[in-house]
């Protein structure tokens, strides 16, 4: 982390002007937005942390901004990945909550400004961020989608506001030129591509037919699974990608009928049920091969079909925590969104974590500018004194401390490009049922 003496004594400098002038700052108040969270009081366990804070956020809140730390959320309410907007905006939610219960930022409550990234067939993510920006976040949180990101990272980052995804994984955004303000707590495909990779080629198959969705996220995960299985010895063919807007897979289908592969994977988002319920009509379905998703299609793809059960065996690998030992969160995700998540909590946890991650940044800065939180996020996640919330995170801070914040989906110790250098993945599978089975392994790798 940097050095911020020179802050601290500006800040306290004016808190020194402020009592020579016998005047007080305004009282914080927080803006009712659409989806703003309401401000809770804070639990019993969190009161020692607010006193100490106390003094040290009030003054450091003085320091440029407008002393109040302003989250903006893009994430998929409706497009493609629709299915995993339950679960991201619960996380989002929750994260504010805690924050704000354990005494806020800067004394003052975090405000949440909620929006939609839509996919990229709708025009919806840019106008989005023009509505958030205006709003004046110091974060966007959000795009889920790798593609959607890049319709407007040079947006966000161009007006010096971070950006943070909880679910890109595109391994385009490491050496992405961000001026140092896009962090994801997801991990780079190149992790998930080895990982999907051993799972298939521990079943024994030793070749296996690839069809992808051609765009950021889909090319980089496919490639990096075909690099990984073919090191391996394993033989890919066919290795098809398909166009964004592809409504009849019969012709990708007929390829892979014919090269007869022992197993295939499917890259991609809601289009899968197409590809998937015409696998099954050409005897190639999980009923007869071992089929394969991933984090775009694994977790919702059932309820996309109209029978689950032709997709019963199939099997899908997504960067997740093991759900069964953060039940606690995942029952509070469940109540944070309107009628549940509806069994799906992929990239909550990720999306809960960028908040807080943020939130403890702008506590080490000082200040809530998007530049100076910036420099402390990848810090407060590594190399530190351990914390797991919010509150005790904040407390080591109070206390002069560096914390080292392992949340819900951490550890993540982020490395220089802001992501995680180690991640855990589960894999899911259906049983017949419209959401995948979620009592399996995590397998965890290292970066």
């Amino acid at each position: 982390m940097r050095n911020n003496t020179w802050l601290r004594f500006v800040a306290l400098l004016s808190v020194l002007a402020l009592v020579l002038a016998a005047c007080g700052g305004d009282d914080a108040t927080t803006e009712t937005t659409a989806g703003a969270t309401a401000t809770t009081a804070a639990p019993d366990d969190a009161a020692t942390t607010t006193e100490a804070m106390t003094e040290t956020t009030e003054a450091m809140g003085e320091v440029g901004g407008d002393g109040v730390l302003t989250i903006g959320t893009l994430l998929p309410v409706t497009g493609d990945l629709a299915f995993l907007g339950p679960p991201e905006v619960a996380g989002a939610r929750l994260a504010v909550e805690d924050i704000n219960a354990a005494g806020g930022v800067f004394g003052a409550d975090v405000r949440l400004v909620e929006g939609d990234s839509g996919d990229t067939n709708q025009d919806i993510a840019n106008p989005e961020v023009d509505r958030l920006l205006a709003e004046n976040v110091d974060s966007i949180h959000g795009a889920a989608s790798s593609a959607v990101s890049k319709l407007v990272i040079d947006k966000i980052t161009g007006a010096g506001v971070i950006h943070f995804s909880p679910a890109n994984t595109s391994p385009d955004f490491t050496t992405y030129d961000d001026g140092g303000l896009y962090f994801r707590t997801a991990p780079s495909d190149l992790l998930q591509g080895k990982v999907l990779a051993d799972q298939v080629l521990a079943e024994g198959n030793e070749t296996v037919a690839v069809l992808y969705r051609q765009e950021s996220y889909g090319q980089g995960l496919a490639d990096a699974f075909k690099e990984n299985f073919e090191a391996a010895g394993g033989v890919v063919d066919p290795f098809t990608a398909y166009a964004v807007d592809t409504e009849n897979f019969d012709a990708e289908v007929e390829a892979i009928v014919a090269a007869d592969p022992d197993a295939i994977v499917v890259i991609g988002f809601a289009e899968s049920a197409n590809i998937l319920t015409t696998m099954f009509e050409r005897g190639i379905g999980p009923d007869n091969k071992n089929v394969w998703g991933v984090d775009g299609n694994i977790g919702g793809i059932g309820a996309e079909l109209a029978d689950p059960s032709i997709i019963s065996g199939m099997k899908g690998t997504e960067p997740s925590v093991d759900l069964s030992s953060i039940s606690d969160f995942t029952d509070r995700l469940d109540g944070a969104y309107e009628g549940g998540v509806g069994g799906v909590f992929a990239y909550g946890a990720e999306t809960y974590d960028s908040i807080i991650i943020v939130a403890l940044a702008a506590l080490v800065a000082g200040v809530d500018d998007s530049i100076a939180i910036a420099a402390e996020i990848n810090g407060v996640t590594k190399d530190g004194e351990k914390c797991t919330s919010f509150a005790a995170c904040a407390e080591v801070i109070a206390n002069g401390g560096d914390p080292d914040y392992d949340g819900q989906g951490g550890p993540y110790e982020f490395v220089d490009a802001g992501e995680p250098a180690a991640a855990s993945f589960r894999v899911a599978t259906y049983d017949g049922g419209a959401t995948p089975n979620t009592d399996l392994d995590v397998y965890v790798f290292a970066s």
